[in-house]
């Protein structure tokens, strides 16, 4: 290659690698009141996170220290939400630093979203609730550590015989949450209603019997009907954490977001891209950060 090829493609890779979290030129600046609107879940970039279990995939170049970073420089959003299983410790050090990222940009955790698998408030055995509380307590108090506000359970079945069991469950750990100043949050789950994933209705019941909060999530419902119900209900019930997604063939994000101004809702739309937004997590992000511009 000629010298001066190769110092052109030089130049043009340090561009490209020095924008990569930036805006692009050609971009508009977004309104700075609707992007303090927004968070971001670490679950949309699951697949380019580093992980112990994949230490040799290529794809997986971002760190999660460098998530506060990476989403204030490319998108200017500074609420992160994370999965537990993004952070690879949980030790006080490794926390700490990790708060430190966030106030070096001037960011906010916005919840934490717990997946315990059989451990969670609707098991059947009771040393499983038992354990599940236990679980959930050292959590709040790692949410609590890092400054952030709420956690969201996986709820469970909730079927109708463990149901009070549920509900029982859920009010020990909502206290503990209330001592700590964090909120305990639920969502529906899934398009469908099937014998283990309850309607909208149910998590309703729940949450106002537990006497904890809702986290709105614009796509979890089977219609557009159930989803307009479920939105006017949930969104009073909130803590000032909705999820946003966007999928046009399914439904209207416009429409959900109109709900929730209509109820006086002044919390953040966190957003979950999936693969069906497109392969690629990073502009899938963009394209939900752009619709939301419109409608917030």
């Amino acid at each position: 290659m000629r010298r001066r090829e190769f110092l052109i493609g030089s130049a043009m890779a340090v561009g490209v690698a020095g924008t990569s979290w930036g805006q692009t030129p050609e971009r508009p600046k977004p309104d700075k009141s609707k992007l303090d609107r927004i968070s971001i879940m670490t679950l949309s970039f699951n697949s380019v996170l580093k992980s112990a279990a994949h230490p040799d995939d290529p794809a997986r170049t971002l760190d999660i220290l460098d998530v506060p970073q990476m989403y204030a420089d490319r998108y200017g959003v500074h609420h992160v939400e994370l999965q537990h299983t993004h952070f690879p410790s949980t030790e006080s050090s490794y926390l700490r630093e990790f708060r430190g990222r966030l106030k070096k940009t001037n960011s906010q955790m916005n919840q934490i979203c717990l997946e315990f698998g059989i451990l969670n408030i609707s098991s059947p055995e009771p040393v499983l609730r038992v354990e599940t509380i236990d679980l959930t307590k050292q959590w709040i108090n790692h949410a609590a550590e890092l400054g952030c506000p709420r956690v969201m359970l996986n709820h469970g079945s909730l079927v109708p015989e463990v149901r009070q069991a549920a509900i029982s469950t859920l009010k020990t750990i909502g206290d503990y949450g209330k001592t700590k100043n964090v909120f305990v949050t639920l969502e529906p789950r899934g398009r469908a209603i099937t014998p283990t994933n309850p309607s909208w209705e149910v998590i309703v019941e729940v949450v106002k019997a537990a006497g904890i909060h809702a986290n709105p999530d614009t796509g979890n419902f089977p219609d557009e009907t159930a989803r307009h119900a479920g939105l006017r209900a949930m969104y009073p019930l909130s803590s000032g954490s909705s999820h946003a997604h966007y999928d046009p063939e399914r439904y209207s994000e416009a429409d959900a977001i109109a709900i929730s101004k209509e109820l006086g809702y002044k919390g953040l739309y966190s957003i979950e891209a999936t693969r069906a937004n497109g392969p690629d997590p990073y502009a899938a992000v963009q394209t939900i950060i752009d619709e939301l511009l419109k409608d917030i």
